[in-house]
């Protein structure tokens, strides 16, 4: 498992594309495979309105998954505008896992995401002035 920190803003468009390698740097043929990738505030995120402590309800957002170009073990993980628009500033972690052709899950990277609010970013506060200056 690979770690790599991100940087994201609110309210932009996030893309990122990674490339799965063995450990002496060759890419990993990924076609077929399924990835998966969340983040949340924190690894034990969990809605306290609706968790009990027999059934924990987990906070998390999903990020938009694709193979990108599976030969080369290419893979990518997006999030619309719409869907960064709504996550506060600050620190986040994420994990990205991969599930090959025999449905073997494995966590393929980790690492944290730093959320600034961008100047994209007007959210539910308005729009931008089109006069201004």
């Amino acid at each position: 498992m690979y770690q790599a920190n991100l940087q994201m803003s609110a309210g932009s468009d996030f893309s990122q594309i990674f490339t799965l390698t063995q450990a002496d740097g060759t890419p990993i043929d990924i076609t077929g495979y399924t990835i998966s990738a969340r983040m949340a505030k924190h690894d034990n995120a969990k809605n306290v309105n609706t968790s009990t402590s027999d059934i924990p309800v987990w906070k998390f957002i999903n990020f938009t998954t694709s193979v990108v170009d599976g030969a080369n073990g290419q893979y990518s993980i997006s999030l619309s505008d719409e869907v960064s628009v709504k996550l506060d500033e600050g620190k986040y972690v994420y994990s990205v896992v991969a599930e090959d052709t025999s449905n073997n899950k494995e966590e393929v990277l980790c690492g944290l995401i730093f959320v600034d609010k961008g100047f994209a970013s007007t959210g539910s506060f308005g729009t931008l002035d089109p006069a201004y200056p």
